[in-house]
């Protein structure tokens, strides 16, 4: 036969000791007690989540003919949200298409209004009127004296 069997010894389970938790005041929020209350709340709507398969309504819905409609109503709207999605792109591209028409517009006024103004074509202009332009060194500035300006007003009060 074989060897007798050997036994383990057994060690005493060690617990440690508690530690003296501090009392609450009444009616005094600590910042992180907070969690507590949203680990409740993920813990109710889990288990409302998990037995919402097996409730009368998703049976009910599930074994009749009400859902396929529901499944019809839901991509219906589906489709919808996305033909609105798509008509308000291509609204903005209409949009986009016609800003940059008129911005090319707006540069070809700018430059037909340049080239109208442009300075060989007043001088052109002005020859044709009987204008000239002096000489640099034909141009006088004049300038008057505060007695003068008196001078003028009396003579316009004149009349002549």
């Amino acid at each position: 036969m074989g060897a007798p069997a050997r036994s383990i010894p057994v060690l005493p389970v060690h617990r440690p000791a508690r530690r003296a938790v501090p009392r609450r005041r009444p009616g005094v929020r600590r910042p992180g007690s907070g969690a507590h209350t949203g680990l409740r709340l993920i813990g109710k709507s889990a288990q409302a989540v998990t037995h919402f398969p097996e409730s009368g309504l998703v049976r009910t819905a599930a074994t009749g003919r009400r859902w396929i409609l529901v499944v019809g109503a839901l991509l219906l709207a589906i489709v919808a949200i996305n033909v609105v999605t798509v008509s308000y792109g291509s609204m903005a591209s209409r949009l986009e298409t016609r800003i940059e028409s008129i911005e090319r517009q707006a540069a070809i006024l700018k430059s037909s209004r340049t080239a109208a103004l442009s300075m060989p074509r007043v001088e052109a202009q002005a020859s044709a009127e009987g204008m000239y332009l002096p000489a640099p060194d034909a141009i006088h500035y004049r300038s008057f004296e505060p007695a003068d300006y008196a001078a003028a007003a009396e003579r316009l009060a004149a009349g002549g």
